[in-house]
């Protein structure tokens, strides 16, 4: 009986042994985790990210050392126009130098409006590429389908217009303008033979060849190039870049200056309408990084790297000059000089937008110091 009660007392003794070892691991177990939750997820500041669309609308100051080189540069450059400085994915910097416009004495900043020239043409090639991808388009269509009265039209590709090895181009334009259709009519016409397409070597730099792009845009689709452009751009992506005939009127544009602010371009309507597809629409410097970040993380099109393949020996596409580490684009309006440099990834990007341009003067060698100075990458 007493070696009974013995194990009894004994068993109770076990029991609440583990009952309060359970409620310690009970109690215990949790925090530890909860600790370790903590350690392992801290909150992050993405103020600055590249994802984050409010900021790449805004003015930042310079972040780092290497953003306060870059402005100390731009500075001694005596830049005038808005920069955009990306590194690993953050904004190190945005902020405009000199004036929009140099009489009311309003300067340059993030919402500043400037023409983007002839980098549109990379947007008008992601159009393209849509119709690609639809099934509309093949990088294999003739231009004849389309334009059979050009000569070598049954010869040319769409892939040869997208890198400029269509060996045509057009020495004569149009004094007035009526439409686009009527100006892209008249490119057509007027577009002469240099040399027998797709030889790889034969690159010629020909804005014809995106005029005629435009215009097979407009005969596949049915409608405008300005109106298959701002669906896309404006109404889809919200990039709000802005077609010339509201640019002149915009309290944001930028005016384009010669060698001094005593030198303003005039607007030229009819100079600035014949570029249908080729460079007449404006943008800011956030909005103009953010549609190659789109490009690039696959967000506009599927397959971006196929729409940037360049023909053999050469290195232009779609807009840009792409080479192993890095892709550039640039452009040239009366006052205005586009530069924007990029990584492969887009991660580290330089974007110069510039109302200023005149002859034996350019920006573009700056950009491409600054680029090499934060990437280690150099450039051409």
């Amino acid at each position: 009986m007493q070696r009974k009660q013995s194990r009894n007392i004994k068993r109770r003794k076990w029991i609440f042994v583990i009952f309060l070892l359970s409620l310690l691991l009970g109690t215990l177990w949790p925090l530890t985790l909860k600790e370790a939750t903590v350690t392992l997820k801290p909150i992050k500041n993405d103020d600055f990210s590249v994802n984050n669309v409010n900021m790449l609308g805004r003015n930042v100051v310079p972040q780092n050392a290497l953003a306060k080189d870059a402005d100390n540069q731009l500075k001694q450059s005596h830049y005038i126009g808005t920069a955009l400085i990306v590194h690993k994915n953050k904004i190190i910097l945005q902020k405009g130098y000199g004036y929009a416009d140099a009489k009311t004495k309003r300067l340059n900043d993030a919402a500043t409006l400037f023409q983007i020239a002839s980098i549109q043409k990379g947007l008008t090639a992601t159009l393209v590429m849509k119709e690609i991808e639809s099934g509309k388009l093949s990088f294999d269509t003739k231009l004849s389908q389309f334009y059979p009265n050009i000569a070598n039209s049954d010869k040319i590709t769409i892939s040869d217009l997208i890198t400029m090895t269509s060996r045509l181009s057009q020495h004569i334009q149009p004094v007035t303008f009526e439409s686009e259709a009527d100006n892209i009519d008249f490119s057509a016409d007027h577009a002469v033979v240099i040399g027998e397409p797709s030889i790889g070597y034969g690159w010629s730099y020909q804005a014809v060849n995106y005029r005629l792009l435009a215009g097979i845009l407009m005969k596949v689709t049915h409608k405008t190039y300005t109106q298959l452009f701002d669906q896309m751009f404006d109404r889809h992506y919200h990039l709000k870049a802005v077609q010339y005939d509201a640019f002149k009127t915009s309290a944001n544009r930028a005016i384009g200056y010669d060698d001094s602010y005593d030198k303003p371009y005039s607007d030229n309507d009819v100079a600035y309408h014949r570029e249908t597809g080729t460079g007449n629409v404006a943008m800011t410097t956030g909005n103009l990084y953010r549609y190659y970040y789109l490009m690039i993380n696959k967000k506009m099109i599927h397959s971006p790297a196929q729409l940037w393949q360049t023909k053999p020996g050469e290195s232009y596409a779609a807009g840009m000059y792409h080479f192993p580490k890095y892709m550039t684009a640039h452009g040239i309006l009366p006052g205005y000089e586009p530069t924007v440099i990029l990584s492969k990834k887009g991660q580290d990007a330089v974007v110069l937008l510039s109302n200023q341009y005149y002859k034996q003067h350019t920006f573009q060698p700056l950009a491409k110091k600054i680029f090499t100075q934060m990437t280690a990458i150099p450039t051409k």
